[in-house]
């Protein structure tokens, strides 16, 4: 099986979990693997013991340049992917890539995987040139939507592209790319222990993720506002981020205190463990002014993984995640619709409502599971083809 490269802007991606979940699952799969990161951050992340992180920055200009005389052919290749982009200078493309692909000898490596479609993948390419080794990219909302510098090229210079959700197939196809995949993010589900949420007073409802605008987690508190004191369920939203502010300040506004809670950053153990004791799951998703937009959102498989019944909106991805009866989706940034999504959570049934979770659990099993989208993703990477 081929050694495969992960190319990442930086390691571990703050607030992400798809990529360490990706990792362990291809590991298991069989794949070496082995982690290339222009940022290498302290962690206590765990990976098998196949898999190693090496910052692309350690590679010096000397064993580069002994490199690049080894290659004098493949100077070529990787100079004219160089000049078919335009965002990063020649320049540096040249100099990342010639360190990424010599690192990636080192370790002999047979194919680039790569998150985000920016510098990460912009390297790789000119890496893969050095190489001639096949490479693969997986799109993410930012990539298309904000930092969409060089996509048509870097679309067709790959052997192949994974679209994470229907929409972004879709959306690849309109930019002319050819060897797409619809491949959905898979979750551990290993992880996430399920079991019937304890017996609550009132509802007791979950986000967690990163806080920033694209979350929708605003119109989150506008709805629960809107609803009776009475019957107003708790809010906890664990994670940190540009808009913590913003939220407290809002929860202020609303005279919410006594309903929400910004519990701040908790691990992946906290969250895995502790999720299954709240009764549902609200994440209703948005564009953000910039464009930024998630693209099959990681957290409604993980909170679904957990037998969440979840509350999201019909932006891209959501819908192919979240069935009528494993939750409710609403049209985005519409804070009555959601309202209304809320209280029919209220409403449900106890029995309605463990059903849903029991549904939630066993729709991830068949269509999010991480090994089995691992497999899928080998077969693909043991197929490719050298563009």
């Amino acid at each position: 099986m081929k050694h495969i490269a992960i190319v990442v802007p930086e390691f571990p991606i703050a607030a992400e979990t798809f990529v360490v979940t990706e990792i362990r699952a291809l590991a298991k799969a069989g794949h070496q693997v082995t982690v290339f990161c222009f940022i290498k951050r302290d962690s206590a992340v765990t990976l098998p013991s196949n898999v190693t992180v090496i910052d692309v920055n350690t590679a010096s200009n000397k064993q580069v340049s002994a490199f690049i005389a080894r290659h004098p052919v493949a100077m070529t290749k990787a100079f004219n992917c160089a000049k078919h982009q335009h965002a990063i200078t020649t320049c540096s493309l040249l100099m990342y890539g010639a360190k990424l692909a010599y690192l990636a000898d080192k370790y002999h490596c047979e194919h680039f995987h790569c998150h985000f479609m920016h510098c990460s993948l912009a390297y790789t390419l000119v890496a893969a040139r050095w190489l001639e080794i096949t490479t693969s990219s997986v799109e993410h909302g930012r990539d298309v939507y904000e930092n969409n510098d060089d996509i048509k090229f870097k679309l067709t210079a790959c052997s192949f592209n994974i679209a994470e959700c229907q929409d972004m197939l879709e959306k690849f196809q309109q930019l002319g790319a050819t060897h797409l995949h619809l491949l959905h993010s898979g979750v551990d589900i290993s992880r996430f222990p399920a079991h019937p949420a304890p017996p609550h007073k009132q509802l007791e409802l979950l986000f967690f993720g990163h806080l920033v605008e694209k979350k929708g987690i605003a119109y989150t508190l506008e709805a629960l506002a809107l609803i009776a004191e009475s019957k107003r369920p708790h809010l906890d939203i664990v994670g940190q981020g540009p808009s913590q502010k913003q939220l407290y300040d809002l929860i202020k506004k609303l005279h919410l205190k006594t309903f929400v809670r910004l519990l701040g950053y908790r691990s992946p153990y906290w969250i895995a463990q502790e999720g299954a004791n709240y009764d549902g799951f609200v994440a209703p998703f948005c564009v953000s002014d910039d464009g930024d937009r998630d693209s099959g959102p990681v957290v409604l498989k993980e909170a679904m993984a957990m037998g969440l019944p979840v509350i999201t909106s019909d932006v891209m991805g959501c819908r192919e995640i979240v069935t009528e009866d494993t939750g409710y989706i609403v049209a985005s940034k519409d804070v009555l619709a959601l309202k209304l999504a809320i209280e029919a959570l209220i409403q449900c049934q106890n029995n309605v409502r463990e059903k849903m979770r029991i549904l939630a659990r066993q729709r991830v099993e068949q269509f999010f599971n991480a090994q089995v989208q691992a497999h899928r993703l080998s077969h693909l990477i043991e197929g490719a083809s050298v563009k």
